[in-house]
């Protein structure tokens, strides 16, 4: 009867948790791609906890939206899925961590602990491929829960069993003691209540088994039961205790084991949190707001891991410092080491997201915070400025664009090589509160930086390469084609000979004539070869290109074209300025591009060129009062069958053709390549079956012939 009473008064009182159902709902909904806004705004809308501290984040008066946001479904489109799986997390780990209130327990040691189960029940999980390993982290980091359930229930019974037992196993003894039941049982039962899935719900109830009963449970309880004893100090000296229960290797599990510590150590020495110090209530309350923010910090750095691209990466971050730091704005400025600048990057939902895109800062400018930043790879906080120390004009210009009292910069930067500038705007409290995060903010900067380092090795190293691929074709096609004009030149020289000591209307001249045509064909073959390896730039000058396009259009309409039922237009910008290039090797660049997209298309279909000046390429040196030009695009797209996916892997390199038949060479995009190359420019290409192919060209607006030294 004992234990049908303690369970009866836990689910009486008005403490019984309900949210994990939701936040796991939330975090598998997040993490499936097919997810839809309607569905996460269902989810959201069945817990009331969520729905409040979500609206409350969003209706913030410091979060500068671009427009009005009155509801659920228009806040999580705004947010993104990344924020809304972060503010679950959040808002589950503030419900729970509230639960002790016992001084004797070291409340920061016991999430610890879980923490630490949880993430190796998730990566033990995902080595043995299971389905859902979301799951598995809920109930490692949930499995102890049913002891802050009975402490909060009976808080004066529990405190004398603390005061009695010092080990686990005490500890259970006397719980099952004083209450007939003990922490795994309740934590079970909360699992059902909870309507989890069974076998996470039993994987907890006997995670305190012995090894030889664990041996025959399903692997559900093998994982949390493996985790649990992992998570214990001083485990990885007896892992082969569990060899029976797991395939995976010895050396595999001390590596799970220690980068498991490593994660949730560096994260707890982040906020602050001391394992070995005596909790008090004031204590707690801020390791209750500490787990809070462990909780976003780690599921923003997960996030930031799974991030493509650059822009991913920063609007991550960003969401990230919102919600954390509650920062109302901040732009980033990234470093260009080739042109020794910093520029400008925000949100595209920001309002000055194109003035900030056209802000460019030299590193010249050492009185502006956010060089200093960069440069000594310290944070610089405008607010803590002597009055006599006037800001930079670029540091009185940004503060004004945030429009918040100060500027905060944060180095972007992993292994001191610096990768940009985080730039917050602030007042003295927001300022007051990152200083006192100075640890989690190194953290945090460190990870943007190596993401933003690695994706930008992988780009960087995949042009290389390419390139690399490209010379190496360019070498070998240069020294065939001296090789074979070599005997070219010398068969036809004995020809021309053989010629001559023979009779005007002997039958071998006729002979001799067809041979000499074709050695003249060959020859002509090596010309082409010739413009790929080492294409024929004149001299650059200053092009009309929206007149150059137009032009070379009409002539290929009526030569091209037309008679191949295919429709031709142009959309040109008239902003666009005098491009300084070579004429001739962008008209045969054009020629080639139009030419093979209408031999693509045998049925007929429509070709569009577009001309475009990126305004956002364009940078405004503003200490300086100086323009970098920026850039163009030409894009010539069509309605035709599109690119085959093997086929676009090798595009660009010579011999690769989607043509049919023997007579192409495949030089056609190679020597394409070769000449935006030459002219200092970018050639992409994007293709759908069936739906089409776009060739995209940049060029700057000011260039020059390369240095060949």
């Amino acid at each position: 009867m004992i234990k049908k009473n303690v369970l009866k008064k836990i689910a009486q009182s008005n403490s019984l948790p309900q949210l994990p159902q939701v936040m796991l709902k939330l975090i598998r909904a997040c993490n499936n791609e097919k997810s839809t806004v309607e569905e996460l705004t269902g989810i959201i809308s069945t817990d009331s906890t969520l729905t409040s501290r979500l609206l409350q984040i969003i209706g913030s008066s410091y979060i500068n939206l671009p427009k009005e946001v009155n509801s659920i479904k228009t806040a999580v489109v705004y947010l993104g899925m990344d924020a809304i799986q972060n503010i679950a997390i959040s808002t589950s780990a503030m419900h729970f961590f509230k639960r002790s209130s016992i001084s004797d327990f070291n409340i920061a040691s016991f999430w610890y602990h879980s923490y630490k189960c949880a993430v190796i029940a998730r990566k033990v999980a995902e080595e043995n491929n299971f389905l859902n390993p979301d799951e598995f982290f809920l109930a490692g980091l949930l499995h102890d829960i049913g002891r802050l359930m009975l402490m909060q229930n009976f808080p004066d019974d529990y405190k004398t069993i603390l005061q009695t037992s010092s080990t686990e196993k005490q500890i259970i003894a006397a719980e099952m003691k004083m209450f007939d039941t003990d922490t795994p049982q309740v934590s079970a039962w909360l699992f059902n209540q909870w309507n989890l899935n069974p076998l996470i719900s039993d994987s907890v109830l006997f995670i305190n088994e012995t090894i030889e009963q664990i041996g025959g449970a399903l692997s559900h309880v093998k994982v949390i039961f493996i985790s649990n004893f992992l998570a214990e100090k001083g485990a990885d000296e007896k892992i082969s205790d569990i060899f029976t229960l797991t395939d995976i290797p010895h050396t595999r599990l001390e590596q799970i084991t220690i980068s498991a510590e490593e994660e949730v150590s560096e994260m707890a020495k982040s906020l602050g949190i001391k394992l070995d110090e005596a909790q008090d209530p004031i204590y707690e309350e801020a390791i209750t707001t500490q787990i809070k923010d462990l909780s976003l910090f780690y599921g923003t750095l997960q996030n930031l891991l799974h991030a493509k691209d650059i822009d991913s990466v920063l609007n991550i971050a960003q969401n990230g410092f919102k919600i954390i730091f509650n920062i109302p704005r901040m732009f980033y400025f990234l470093l260009d080491e080739k042109k020794n600048i910093l520029t400008g990057f925000c949100s595209s939902n920001d309002k000055s997201h194109k003035i900030i895109k056209s802000i460019a800062l030299p590193l010249s400018n050492t009185s502006s915070l956010l060089i200093k930043c960069i440069k000594k790879l310290k944070v610089q906080n405008s607010l803590n400025k002597k009055p006599s120390q006037k800001l930079a004009i670029s540091d009185t210009q940004i503060i004004r664009l945030l429009k918040t009292k100060g500027l905060y910069c944060i180095p972007i930067y992993s292994s001191e090589k610096p990768s940009g500038v985080m730039a917050l705007g602030v007042d003295e409290k927001m300022a007051k509160d990152l200083d006192s995060n100075k640890n989690l903010l190194s953290v945090f900067s460190k990870q943007t930086g190596v993401c933003i380092q690695s994706i930008r090795f992988y780009n960087e190293y995949a042009v290389d390469i390419h390139e690399k691929k490209m010379e190496a074709y360019s070498t070998l096609t240069d020294k065939v084609i001296h090789e074979i004009n070599n005997p070219i030149s010398i068969i036809k020289n004995y020809l021309e000979t053989l010629s001559l000591k023979l009779p005007d209307k002997h039958p071998a001249q006729d002979e001799l004539s067809v041979i000499g045509e074709e050695m003249s064909r060959v020859a002509g073959l090596l010309d082409k070869l010739r413009g790929f390896s080492r294409p024929k730039i004149d001299g650059f000058e200053f092009v009309d290109i929206n007149q150059l396009c137009q032009s070379i259009l009409e002539i290929l309409k009526k030569s091209i074209l037309l008679p191949r039922q295919i429709e031709a237009s142009i959309s040109i910008d008239p902003e666009i300025p005098k491009v300084k290039t070579d004429r001739n090797g962008l008209k045969q660049v054009f020629i080639n591009l139009v030419k093979n997209a209408s031999e693509a298309m045998i049925n007929g279909g429509k070709i569009t060129v577009t001309t475009k000046f990126l305004s956002e390429s364009a940078k405004i040196l503003i200490d300086e009062k100086k323009r970098i030009p920026g850039s163009i695009e030409i894009k010539i797209s069509d309605n035709g069958p599109g690119i085959d996916e093997k086929v676009k892997e090798t595009l660009f390199e010579p011999y690769t053709t989607t043509k049919i038949g023997g007579a192409n060479s495949g030089l056609g995009l190679s020597i394409v390549h070769s000449i935006i190359k030459e002219l200092n420019g970018k050639i992409t290409c994007s293709s759908d079956k069936d739906k089409g192919t776009s060739f995209n060209i940049t060029l700057p607006v000011y260039s020059s012939k390369k240095s060949k030294g």
